[in-house]
């Protein structure tokens, strides 16, 4: 039969309409079409690696088109990465065969250091620690120049990107973070003591940075390193000494301690918090691999706003807080973001609580948030920020002490349960809310079609993929809920029954009974079968 349509977009085609807008000063917008390839094209990361290679010079000639592909690689990375933290031995096999052939490449000299730590950056952004055979990769590439951890001439190195990014430490840090990934720890502890030593106050804010990011063994060289120069800190240093320290784990705040200690008896007085502005805040809701956005607009001037984003993922994943825009520019950003989906007006409140409680995550799992969440806060007016984890059981009582008297009888609660899989709310959220793990895809593409159609009752019962995860459910459910609440009361009146569902699903309740599981389960077993679905569609057309 012939083909009917347009050929879905490939690699090739994403990357040259993602360089086509960066041609024009644009940011990488989402679209259905790209989410559904990044979904089911993750082997395509050997594709965006060579294209990068390929376009970025030296090797190449067509930067915005190496970018495009470089976007495209840590995206691709980024969706490989959730679904191996869930447990995806195929995706978590993707990732080591992806990095021992850059390594590999690398050794055979294909890939040069420049090119190596742009793919580098690419693991990073997309939170992929990089593994030992290409962090000794890439140290045999430096090696080449300089038998040194660092080049002798370190520090006019350090002055020279000083001075690229305008003496902004937040900057500075943000492109070792990315350009040096693949640094062993102890390169990267010699370039913490040689911030701390340096004569330039800007290199001694960023070596206090390096208190948020890296090994614990490269926080501890800074912390030491720093103890040394304690009296030659700056008053801001301090304060961001002072507001990071109940961010890292216990076992670490007794070093930043000793740094507080010693400036102050230097006479380093602390400086004052601004008060920072904000003109709007918003939050998207949680999707289903736990990922949310919080976004803050502030004013600079008459003419100019600054946006201060941070992701969160059962802990503080990323933040950052952007150069000054044009308000046109601010808003074409927040337009492309709401057609991604629904992005709430949330209170001060609300952003406070949520990054409170990712902050305790991040600190109970022995980690520390990235810097830019310190950006982020002297943005907006973050002072104090603390670890505040959130009980969702708590806060499931409490959301239930609240439902309107509509939600209360028995016969109302069973038909809104029944009722939940048309929550109009949810249009363009539960999209994302599916389970996604190797072994349930193997399941799924390894029936037949007609057990396919059982299998979503199959899930729901209690020993199923989705019936025994209630409790990672009902937590999303009543984090979803508390969301909602933050809409215009008579348009969000959805957190209700998401309430309603989160205890049912806690009480045992019936899952089949429940119209928001089965649309779950029937999801799950739609995406995990794409695949083959799609090789069935390749041979019809």
């Amino acid at each position: 039969m012939a083909k009917s349509g347009a050929k879905p977009a490939g690699l090739d085609d994403h990357a040259k309409k993602l360089a086509a807008g960066f041609a024009k000063g644009r940011l990488p917008q989402p679209t259905p079409e790209l989410e559904r390839f990044l979904l089911t094209h993750s082997a395509e990361i050997f594709a965006a690696a060579e294209g990068v290679c390929r376009n970025m010079p030296p090797a190449g000639d067509d930067e915005a088109l190496g970018i495009g592909y470089l976007f495209l690689l840590q995206m691709l990375l980024a969706g490989l990465n959730e679904r191996a933290k869930r447990g995806a031995k195929d995706a978590a096999d993707l990732i080591a065969r992806f990095q021992a052939d850059l390594a590999a490449q690398a050794k055979a000299g294909e890939i040069g250091g420049t090119l190596l730590a742009y793919l580098g950056g690419a693991l990073q952004q997309a939170g992929i620690a990089a593994s030992p055979e290409l962090t000794a990769a890439s140290a045999e590439l430096g090696d080449e120049d300089d038998d040194d951890v660092l080049p002798g001439d370190i520090v006019s190195v350090l002055d020279d990107i000083l001075e690229a990014c305008d003496g902004d430490p937040f900057e500075m840090v943000s492109a070792f973070a990315a350009s040096g990934h693949l640094m062993p720890d102890d390169a990267k502890i010699a370039l913490a003591a040689q911030l701390a030593q340096n004569e330039r106050p800007e290199a001694r804010a960023a070596a206090v940075l390096f208190l948020l990011g890296g090994s614990a063994a490269v926080r501890k060289a800074a912390a030491a390193a720093l103890v040394e120069q304690a009296s030659t800190l700056s008053p801001v240093d301090l304060r961001r000494l002072v507001a990071m320290r109940n961010w890292r784990p216990e076992r670490e705040r007794a070093g930043v301690d000793v740094i507080i200690q010693k400036a102050r008896a230097a006479g380093v007085a602390c400086a004052p918090w601004a008060k920072g502005a904000v003109d709007k805040l918003k939050s998207s809701a949680t999707d289903g691999s736990g990922t949310q956005l919080l976004l803050a607009v502030s004013p600079v001037d008459r003419k100019t706003q600054q946006i201060a984003t941070i992701f969160t993922c059962d802990g503080i994943s990323e933040a950052m807080a952007s150069e000054p825009q044009p308000l046109q520019a601010v808003k074409e950003i927040m337009a492309g973001l709401a057609a991604h989906g629904p992005m709430l007006d949330v209170s001060r409140a609300f952003v406070d609580r949520m990054i409170g409680h990712h902050l305790g995550l991040t600190v109970e799992r022995g980690g520390v948030p990235p810097a830019g969440l310190l950006q982020a806060a002297e943005t907006i007016g973050g002072a104090e920020w603390q670890p505040a984890p959130i009980d969702y059981r708590e806060l499931l009582n409490e959301l239930i002490a609240d439902l309107p008297d509509d939600l209360r009888a028995p016969e109302d609660v069973a038909m809104a349960l029944a009722d939940s899989g048309d929550i109009a709310e949810l249009d363009g959220i539960e999209d994302s809310w599916f389970e996604d793990d190797a072994e349930l895809e193997e399941k799924v593409k390894s029936a037949s079609l007609r057990a396919r159609e059982k299998l979503p009752a199959k899930l729901l019962q209690d020993n199923g993929a989705i019936g025994a995860q209630r409790a990672r459910w009902a937590e999303l459910f009543v984090m979803t809920a508390l969301w909602m609440r933050e809409g215009p009361r008579d348009e969000w009146l959805a957190w209700a029954d998401l309430a309603v569902i989160a205890r049912a699903v806690l009480d045992g309740h019936d899952l089949a009974q429940i119209g928001l599981m089965r649309n779950i389960a029937e999801r799950t077993v739609a995406c995990l079968a794409r695949d083959d679905d799609d090789d069935d569609l390749d041979e019809v057309f």
